[in-house]
């Protein structure tokens, strides 16, 4: 039986290195490529994601829809141990620095 795919809401994908799954209508059009600079001081990492679309709000608000997220464990080689995905219908950043990069496969065209 066919999955019936909600994309208004998360879904997580998690398994073996290339052994995840994730259905065409979660990754089409994921034009945007977006780095996200955290506080080096306070322990955190930079970080990126993809997403469909983005707009920006008022004081300092951005909003992006049709996101995917990899977060997926790594040993200490820097190899994948634990393939992690997940879609979030809309993030929202406030008040922290990133940058948009067009995504790779989008760059050409």
């Amino acid at each position: 039986m066919e999955e019936k795919l909600d994309l208004s809401k998360q879904k997580e994908w998690e398994g073996k290195p290339g052994e995840v799954t994730i259905p065409e209508a979660y990754l089409k059009e994921l034009r945007h490529e977006i780095v996200v600079f955290t506080r080096k001081e306070r322990g955190g990492s930079d970080f990126t994601f993809r997403c469909k679309e983005y707009q920006e709000g008022a004081g300092g608000l951005w909003k992006f829809s049709g996101v995917i997220i990899d977060t997926s464990k790594l040993n200490a080689k820097g190899e994948v141990e634990l393939a992690r995905i997940t879609y979030h219908p809309e993030v929202t950043l406030v008040n922290i620095g990133f940058m948009i990069v067009p995504a790779s496969e989008d760059a050409e065209t």
